[in-house]
């Protein structure tokens, strides 16, 4: 056990959303100026997957500004399981004081597995359609169990549109590499599956600074846009994120996506009446980047 200090953060239980996450970003600035050494994660009792990609992220920012890593302390066994099991240290990005003992390994197997570990998507085109081409080969290896609560027909192909035309996004618009990571778990009788795609690129409203004829109002009014309209900041029509809105509204699932210093969350809710809902956020804390949770509910 390391004594929190002056120099180490101790994070909220903040990582079973992506809402609460908010909180951990709101002290991002903090941790470069004041260029703590470390996170505390001892009070952290959940993580899911866009708030695990997120934090990687975090320490990857963190690491190209100080040229340093942040340090994870006070890490929780069944915590370090599953950021071991979701190969979150195999990128580099962190320090650790101990391993995890490896009779404490969670049993990997592609037999029974519902999820996607974190995988890298690099910013260059050609290596990027490589890992792209075998993250949806994995997928579709594990997509019976990953979706054992929502299987239906076409269910499979509409998600790997989805992983397809959002990773692709990572190396067309962000000028950047980014990270996907896939998970079904379950709290209680209710059952969650979530795809996080996230990279530290140029964010939505710097990739349309040259497209004169597109207007809106505020940042998170052009991701309302770009959701909602075939808009496109590279081709001429673009069916991107707008055609992955339509596949989560045929689903019943919700879209939430963070660029830079604006959100917005759509969510086609499957008890309510079909009902839509659209919540628009801006002037949040810079994060850079875009961060996708793309998600279906039981």
């Amino acid at each position: 056990m390391v004594n929190p200090t002056d120099d180490i953060l101790v994070l909220n239980d903040s990582m079973k959303d992506p809402y609460s996450f908010e909180s951990i970003i709101k002290q991002q600035d903090r941790i470069v100026s004041e260029r703590l050494r470390g996170i505390d994660v001892s009070r952290i009792t959940f993580i899911e997957p866009y708030s695990l990609v997120s934090l990687l992220l975090l320490g990857r920012n963190y690491l190209r500004q100080t040229g340093e890593k942040l340090l994870m302390v006070n890490i929780p066994i069944h915590i370090h399981q599953y950021l071991a099991r979701m190969d979150f240290f195999e990128h580099g990005v962190f320090d650790i004081k101990e391993g995890l003992d490896e009779k404490l390994y969670l049993k990997r197997s592609s037999q029974s597995s519902r999820l996607l570990e974190i995988t890298e998507i690099p910013g260059k085109e050609r290596e990027s359609v490589k890992v792209i081409s075998r993250v949806i080969t994995t997928f579709r290896k594990r997509s019976r169990n990953i979706l054992k609560y929502w299987f239906a027909p076409n269910i499979i192909d509409y998600f790997v549109t989805v992983i397809s035309e959002l990773c692709q996004n990572i190396f067309e618009h962000s000028l950047d590499s980014g990270f996907i990571a896939i998970q079904t778990y379950s709290i209680g009788a209710d059952h969650t599956f979530r795809i996080a795609i996230c990279d530290s690129g140029i964010g939505i409203r710097e990739s349309f600074q040259n497209k004169k004829d597109v207007s809106f109002e505020s940042s998170a009014q052009l991701i309302e846009k770009v959701l909602t309209t075939p808009l496109s900041s590279k081709r001429r029509f673009g069916y991107g994120l707008c055609q992955v809105n339509a596949i989560m509204e045929e689903l019943r699932g919700s879209v939430f996506i963070r660029s830079q210093d604006a959100s917005i969350s759509i969510i086609h809710h499957r008890k309510k009446g079909g009902s839509t809902y659209s919540f628009l956020k801006n002037e949040l804390p810079r994060f850079p980047g875009t961060h996708i949770s793309i998600s279906l509910g039981s």
